[in-house]
């Protein structure tokens, strides 16, 4: 079932009631207009997405690749009990002490969509590792400036330094240098696109450009685990 305008409208009552009576009263419908057409998302996406990623999760259910309608709220200002928006991510599945992980993601609001891959909060010593790797000229990360460089359809996001963190680097290299996060990102708000019945199969041949990079924040991820490994059995 492709995703309708009838899945964001559910969103935006479900949200704008904030009841899980209502909500409960309503299951049957999420289950229809929302949960559905995510699930068929998942289907149809997973092919192209095992072509980058043969270990990655790809069960169509709430908590592996589709993201959960219930918000936590505990260490939250925002007490509303749902989401309004929504999304799919593929993975590995969560690494040890629950660090993140690279994803690739999909995600659908009322406001509209985006796709890409990267991390959600990669922390300090992530970006650091990640930031050596490019100096160092590793392999893999020169494949990730290049590939990112060759392409317009995602744009490299996140949070950056006022001041830069190696001024000396090449200029094609800041971008990736100067960054506390970072990710890539694809936002449009299209109705042709996002209610065609292909849609799963568009966004995962989309995301396939992003392989190079992706596999440059595995490298970056393997790299700050094992040191993290070798630093804790030192000061053992």
């Amino acid at each position: 079932m492709p995703v309708t305008p009838e899945f964001f409208s559910f969103l935006v009552e479900n949200r704008l009631h904030d009841s899980k009576a209502w909500f409960e009263a309503h299951r049957e419908d999420y289950n229809r207009l929302v949960l559905e057409p995510l699930r068929g998302l998942v289907r149809e996406m997973t092919p192209v997405m095992l072509t980058m990623d043969p270990l990655l999760i790809t069960q169509p259910a709430v908590g592996k690749t589709i993201s959960r309608i219930f918000r936590d709220t505990r260490f939250s200002r925002d007490k509303s009990a749902f989401r309004e928006h929504l999304w799919i991510s593929f993975s590995r599945g969560k690494a040890e002490r629950y660090q993140p992980v690279p994803e690739l993601y999909f995600d659908l609001s009322p406001d509209g969509y985006s796709y890409g891959c990267g991390w959600y909060c990669p922390g300090t010593q992530l970006m650091e590792t990640l930031r050596r790797l490019i100096l160092e000229k590793d392999k893999t990360a020169l494949a990730a400036v290049r590939a990112a460089a060759r392409q317009e359809h995602f744009r490299m996001e996140g949070e950056e330094y006022k001041r830069k963190k190696h001024p000396d680097a090449p200029a094609e290299l800041q971008p990736w240098l100067n960054r506390r996060e970072l990710y890539f990102s694809h936002r449009g708000s299209d109705p042709e696109f996002l209610y065609a019945p292909d849609l799963g199969e568009r966004v995962a041949q989309e995301l396939l450009v992003m392989k190079p990079v992706y596999d440059f924040f595995w490298k970056a991820q393997d790299t700050a685990g094992a040191e993290s490994i070798h630093s804790a059995t030192a000061l053992g």
